[in-house]
């Protein structure tokens, strides 16, 4: 029997897993699948490698070399600075000497083991990925690292952020969405990319594996703390870490160890792009329409633009918008000059630079913490998604992916683009 099965949180529709299914059958409205382990007590194996110490609640049938997993630690000096007393850290990055050793420095590291350890090892197809900048570094690292086949689509303005300590694997190819592209753009690129034999797609929010390894996090602060946070802080951009999160939770509710109050979600986006935010502000159901350039226009306005995601999973059942709702979650908009001063006090009290986007979430944290929505004897956890890119930048002579095509913005939305990528990959 398998040790776990999927279920619609729609209709309640149950699958054995097929190593690729991302989507219910069902004639329903769109809705995430949700990974149901027939195991519930959340046992650590310290012995596996990096994130997979977490394996009883991940959906893989194997174990990938890799050595990125979350670090929970109490906050002594941020946390006083801040007046909070149970201020607890996870932080996901390189930090050798706490024990840290994401090399990507991005808790992405967390996603892609995942994913690529859910697909059999021989599956014959080569698995596409869609990113802003941070996944795809994870992901060329990690496929590069075992020698699986990955073609990554992200815009060209975020080539510079896929690099590696180590020289890239000829597996790993990478596409640029050129121009005035944004995520979204790479995201549709790439669909036009799985459309073709001998691909399949990543999946995005849709993907159990993708969300069970950013919710290590939660379970990595349960069994460090001994129980689950009353505040979690986390930075978005889709989304999806915050969904992962909640779901994280629900199995150590589940679970009974870690204590059933109820977590609240704390999610957080850098303004002037904050299309959650500002659709949680008025309990709105679904993100409003709005104008893609004057999307394009505020997202090169942010200095998080791994936060930047037009189409977010918001409206769909499981999603963003039902997560808040469960959770009796909070939104906030922090400025790129609080971000700025965020990551700045961080580094100042904690000893390590962080990323734009855990510099939103620090400013988020700050946010609550002057407006009275946390009180100082609160168990909160602080989920730094970024951090020590600076040292290894130090420690490393970087490699950086060559790209083997760019798609102008205008041929993205064309037909042109499919015979372009039939003609790139002939013979593949």
């Amino acid at each position: 029997m398998a040790k776990y099965v999927l279920k619609c949180v729609e209709c309640g529709k149950e699958y054995e897993d097929d190593s690729f299914r991302l989507r219910c059958d069902e004639d329903h409205e769109p809705a995430l699948l949700r990974t149901i382990y027939r195991k519930k007590e959340l046992t650590v194996k310290d012995e596996l490698p990096g994130m997979f110490k977490f394996a009883d609640y991940l959906p893989v049938g194997r174990v990938i070399d890799c050595m990125g997993a979350p670090l929970t630690y109490k906050s002594e000096r941020l946390g006083k600075y801040l007046g909070l007393e149970k201020l607890y850290v996870i932080f996901n990055g390189y930090w050798p000497e706490k024990g840290a050793f994401m090399e990507t420095a991005s808790f992405k590291e967390l996603e892609a083991p995942s994913v690529l350890a859910r697909v059999p090892k021989d599956c014959g197809k080569t698995i596409v990925v869609a990113s802003a900048g941070n996944t795809g570094r994870a992901f060329a690292r990690i496929c590069s690292e075992n020698g699986l086949p990955l073609v990554l689509v992200i815009p060209q303005q975020s080539a510079d952020q896929i690099w590696n300590t180590k020289p890239f694997s000829d597996s790993v190819k990478l596409i640029l969405a050129g121009g005035n592209s944004d995520y979204f753009d790479a995201i549709t690129l790439a669909g036009k990319l799985v459309g073709l034999n001998g691909f399949f797609p990543e999946g995005g929010a849709f993907n159990v594996a993708r969300r069970d390894g950013m919710g290590t996090t939660v379970l990595d602060f349960a069994a460090t703390v001994g129980e689950v946070p009353k505040h979690y802080f986390q930075a978005i951009g889709s989304g999806t870490g915050g969904i992962a999160a909640w779901e994280a939770y629900l199995r150590l509710a589940e679970e009974g160890r870690y204590g059933n109050g109820c977590m609240t979600l704390h999610l957080s986006q850098n303004h002037p792009f904050v299309p959650i935010t500002e659709s949680w502000a008025d309990r709105l159901p679904e993100i409003p329409a709005s104008d893609p350039e004057s999307d394009k226009m505020k997202i090169t306005e942010t200095c998080a633009k791994v936060l930047t995601n037009r189409k977010p999973p918001y409206a769909l059942r499981g999603g963003v918008y039902d997560v808040l709702c469960e959770s009796s979650g909070r939104t906030y908009a922090v400025t790129n000059t609080e971000a700025y001063r965020a990551m700045s006090i961080f580094e100042k009290f904690e000893g390590i630079d962080i990323c734009h986007a855990a510099g939103v979430a620090v400013g988020s944290l700050m946010q609550a913490v002057e407006n009275g929505i946390v009180a100082s004897g609160d168990l909160i956890a602080l989920n730094i998604t970024g951090g020590g890119e600076r040292k290894v930048k130090t420690d490393y002579d970087l490699h950086y992916l060559e790209p083997i095509a760019c798609f102008s913005d205008g041929e993205i939305g064309g037909r042109d683009a499919v015979h372009k990528l039939e003609a790139l990959f002939a013979g593949v």
